[in-house]
């Protein structure tokens, strides 16, 4: 895949994953607004309630009230006939001659009934009423038609007298508190509210509304008390009053917020655990992709280093091999031991590229095993500096060891030990653009060996640091072939010092040089 199609990949996924996200944000504040308006209705539902049921109680108190004060009349005003058109009939005092009230209509009862329950709340009958008056009880009449008379009259101007009280009533009194008991309104909020599952803290007061003061409140603080103002929750506390009153009651749920999230916290959560995985395993795919690119462009590296580092000793070996058919060279033996050494050497060396390449395949199927056995990593530097320094001083370089453990015997295993620091001096001997100059220096801590390998080349920035120990990966000088290898070397070794339960880090600067640091135990049981 090219770099191009992967960026338009990354392109796409990142669109579609942006729009997954603002679909979900646009989901979540939808969600949070339909709540709202629920909550919003319900608590509206309850303080129209709580306003309704104060209202009936209101009337139920006047009549029993106007029961037992005889239904006294206040003040007379003008009303308008029908005013109490619901309650009874529009009656004056009978002239001569005309019918009187039928006997079904003395003796029927009024009633106060809840529409939504059918519950009889309040009732009372023109007879009783008539029977409460003692005095008229023990009177004595000439004939029951006389008493019929007196009733009438009596029926007739207790009618009145209730109608201009139930007039005035109708108007509404603007004295709050002798219509709004506090301990039953808060009875009746709390009642309504659990009634729709309503049960969080709330605060509420009775505002007026020209004055934007409040007449009653439970609210602690000030702050509570502008809450109340900004809610935008109220009901109108008389609506059924013939004269307006700007009462209101109003409502605040501090914590209405945390009542809306937890009323949503399951979808919400499932929303977001959704959301964490799908972006998880975009950045996922996304990284495998680049992996996947960098694998292919380090492979590809390795196959062209490895053709290179083949070709050389093949085209040597073919070389050497039609010089020896030269009938000329066939007769010379110094020539023909010269070219069968020649072909030797590049033997070898092709085989050692190829163990290479199959060590580093074993450790990959970690089928490769370590012969342990105690060995003298004193002794191992020595063997190693003698294949080594002669490719350093014919690069006019030099190597010095300071080999300052004590005791230098350890478990390890001596061909693969020897094979880790042949490695590294020959990287510090191939990475020195001038004359190289190694130094290796050996020191004892409790429990183990460090081992240092230090140069002066090229060096390495921070990016190939973090690098230089994946398979394959080589650092680079600017042309691939200046530098022969495939990669593999880092890799086997910090592979090899792994398996001795080591460790290994290194130290560098572009243009400074670089210093690997081993630490090897002496025990690996």
């Amino acid at each position: 895949m090219t770099r191009m199609r992967i960026r338009w990949l990354i392109g796409l996924l990142s669109c579609a994953l942006l729009g997954l996200v603002a679909f979900q944000y646009y989901w979540i504040t939808e969600v949070n607004k339909v709540n709202n308006e629920r909550f919003n209705q319900s608590v509206n539902e309850a303080l129209n309630e709580v306003i309704q049921r104060l209202a009936i109680e209101n009337d139920i108190s006047f009549l029993q009230r106007g029961m037992n004060s005889g239904g006294r009349p206040g003040p007379r005003r003008n009303m308008p006939t029908d005013s109490v058109g619901a309650l009874m009939s529009n009656q004056e005092n009978l002239p001569q001659g005309e019918i009187p009230p039928s006997e079904e209509f003395m003796s029927g009862a009024f009633q106060i009934v809840d529409e939504t329950t059918g519950q009889v709340l309040f009732q009372f009958g023109f007879e009783s009423i008539m029977q409460q008056n003692p005095s008229f009880n023990n009177r004595q009449f000439a004939n029951p038609q006389a008493r019929q008379v007196e009733v009438e009259r009596q029926m007739n101007r207790r009618v009145e007298m209730m109608k201009e009280s139930w007039f005035n009533h109708l108007l509404g009194s603007n004295n709050l508190f002798a219509r709004v008991n506090p301990d039953i309104l808060d009875t009746l909020l709390s009642e309504e509210l659990t009634n729709r599952g309503l049960n969080i803290p709330y605060n509420y007061g009775i505002l007026h509304q020209p004055t934007n003061e409040f007449k009653l409140l439970n609210a602690q603080n000030k702050s509570d008390s502008e809450e109340i103002k900004k809610s935008g929750l109220l009901v109108n506390l008389f609506p059924t009053d013939l004269n307006q009153k700007e009462f209101y009651l109003a409502i605040d749920f501090p914590g209405k917020k945390k009542y809306l999230m937890s009323q949503a916290i399951i979808p919400l959560s499932a929303s977001g655990i959704l959301l964490i995985i799908v972006i998880a395993c975009f950045a996922y795919a996304i990284m495998v992709i680049l992996r996947q690119k960098k694998l292919s462009e380090i492979k590809s590296d390795f196959v062209n280093n490895m053709t290179h580092e083949f070709k050389t000793p093949i085209a040597t070996v073919s070389l050497a091999t039609e010089a020896l058919q030269d009938d000329d060279i066939k007769g010379n033996k110094a020539f023909v031991e010269r070219y069968v050494q020649i072909i030797r050497d590049e033997n070898k060396r092709l085989g050692l590229q190829v163990e290479k390449v199959l060590q580093i395949a074993s450790l990959d199927k970690k089928d490769f095993k370590l012969k342990f056995e105690q060995a003298d990593l004193h002794d191992i530097i020595e063997k190693a500096l003698v294949n080594i320094n002669i490719l350093v001083e014919k690069r006019g370089g030099q190597i010095t060891s300071q080999l300052s453990a004590s005791n230098a015997l350890l478990d390890a295993d001596k061909v693969h030990l020897t094979n880790i620091i042949y490695n590294l001096l020959d990287n510090a001997n191939k990475y020195s653009s001038e004359a190289p100059e190694i130094h290796i220096r050996t020191d004892n801590i409790s429990t183990g060996i460090i081992l240092k390998i230090s140069d002066k080349g090229i060096g390495m920035s921070k990016e190939s640091i973090e690098k230089i120990f994946d398979k394959f990966y080589r650092v680079s000088t600017g042309n691939v072939h200046d530098v022969k290898g495939f990669g593999l070397g880092l890799s086997y070794v910090k592979n090899i010092i792994d398996m001795h339960h080591g460790t290994i880090n290194v130290k560098s600067e572009v243009g400074q040089g670089s210093t690997f640091k081993i630490y090897l135990p002496f025990n690996n049981g």
